[in-house]
């Protein structure tokens, strides 16, 4: 049930070969009532994808917590990535504040984010999160050249007062080589 609140797709490739179906039938017995058949399909599909849209799962809530964090990283706004982080997590507050003191982003996109995991027997509850991050970056004080940097992360999420930060993570490839 909550894939359909997550993705819309599944329900729209239903209403389009449901449609079709109800337009052949339609067109090879020309029987008017199947015009009410097809203003029902049509009905349930957008019900549906208006039902998606307004509902907010909790994969979504942890995948923007994500977006609004790369987000203020990409703007350099340490304080504003920091709200995104467990004040707990002290290795991640400390990679935070490496990365802002090394280098100048100008772009920090997200290419694969899979929530693994939401566990809502912890408390607080919890999310598993494998994503890809790709950045590109100035360095500050010319001690790093201008690149560009793929990273994969494991992230650990908790959910406190109603939205989700981070309380860990494991970065492969670490260039600090921890």
């Amino acid at each position: 049930m909550t894939t359909l609140l997550e993705n819309p797709v599944p329900l729209i490739l239903f209403g389009i070969c449901a449609e079709a179906v109800l337009g052949i039938l339609l067109v090879r017995t020309g029987r008017g009532v199947l015009l009410w058949a097809m203003a029902g399909v049509l009905a349930v599909v957008l019900a549906g994808v208006g039902l998606e849209r307004l509902l907010v799962t909790e994969v979504e809530e942890v995948e923007t917590a994500l977006f609004e964090a790369a987000a203020a990283l990409e703007a350099n706004q340490q304080e504003k990535v920091l709200q995104y982080v467990d004040p707990a997590a002290i290795s991640t507050q400390n990679l935070v504040r490496w990365a802002l003191q090394q280098v100048r982003f100008s772009r920090v996109k997200i290419t694969h984010l899979e929530v693994t995991n939401i566990n809502r027997l912890t408390s607080p509850p919890t999310a598993d999160v494998e994503l890809n991050v790709t950045v590109w970056f100035e360095g500050r004080g010319g001690n790093i050249p201008r690149g560009t940097r793929p990273g994969k992360f494991s992230m650990q999420l908790q959910r406190q007062n109603d939205r989700w930060v981070v309380c860990g993570h494991d970065w492969k490839d670490d260039p600090r080589g921890r």
